[in-house]
């Protein structure tokens, strides 16, 4: 897989409305396009996406969502933003979160007909706008996933990712992610025609935040401390 660094300006998106590209963004939403459940797994549920819509007489449809692994849906506040435990429950270096991608486009062979970019902040810094973008169509193709729907869920720790300088690059010779960072990453979905036009673009934010028994021992520590002084 081919990765490379770039700076992205920041996309503001407004739930439901259409953006100058012409595409329509909405939160909380599900695919028109599938039933309950996505087409990559089980269990991995049709809610809570970021979907940006793309009407050109065919209904084009590219979606991101954060989920609890293993459990579900993450609170969002509806614009895009989801919320997330820090930690790494089985300490093996995944965070408590994935994120899931999903497409559903009208013609069938991706590497033909359409391009998916795939970028992913991995500084946890508030603010930060600086991505690791990943063409993600080859990488589809390479999964025979040329029909017009589909889609994946990916960890931050998985070797999904591969290396890119100048992220630090850990033993294993990926990107390095440290799930017990607090702060917010930055990801975006694009999808392009076959030329390299625009067409549209989900983006979505992940704010990890204290685990509730890391922010329990947090209090107690402040706690602890006032009496101190006292």
């Amino acid at each position: 897989m081919n990765l490379t660094t770039a700076a992205i300006s920041a996309l503001i998106l407004t739930s439901g409305y259409a953006t100058a590209g012409g595409f329509t963004v909405t939160n909380e939403d599900s695919f028109l396009s599938f039933g309950a459940e996505m087409p990559y797994g089980d269990g991995n549920m049709n809610t809570n996406f970021n979907i940006a819509r793309y009407d050109d007489g065919s209904l084009h449809e590219i979606g991101l969502k954060a989920k609890e692994r293993f459990i579900g849906d993450l609170t969002t506040d509806g614009n895009g933003r989801y919320f997330a435990d820090a930690g790494s429950p089985g300490n093996d270096g995944l965070g408590t979160w994935n994120i899931d991608y999903a497409f559903a486009l009208p013609q069938d062979a991706l590497p033909t007909n359409y391009q998916l970019l795939l970028s992913v902040d991995f500084d946890s810094g508030f603010g930060s706008q600086s991505f690791v973008t990943l063409d993600i169509t080859n990488a589809l193709a390479a999964n025979l996933i040329t029909t017009p729907a589909g889609g994946d869920s990916q960890n931050l720790g998985f070797g999904f990712w591969g290396t890119s300088i100048p992220f630090i690059i850990d033993a294993s010779g990926h990107i390095a992610f440290d799930p017990d960072a607090l702060g917010e990453y930055d990801i975006e979905l694009e999808l392009r025609d076959a030329t390299g036009n625009f067409l549209a673009k989900s983006a979505i934010v992940v704010e990890v935040i204290p685990a509730p028994g890391s922010a329990a021992l947090l209090g107690l520590g402040a706690l602890t401390a006032i009496r101190r002084r006292r």
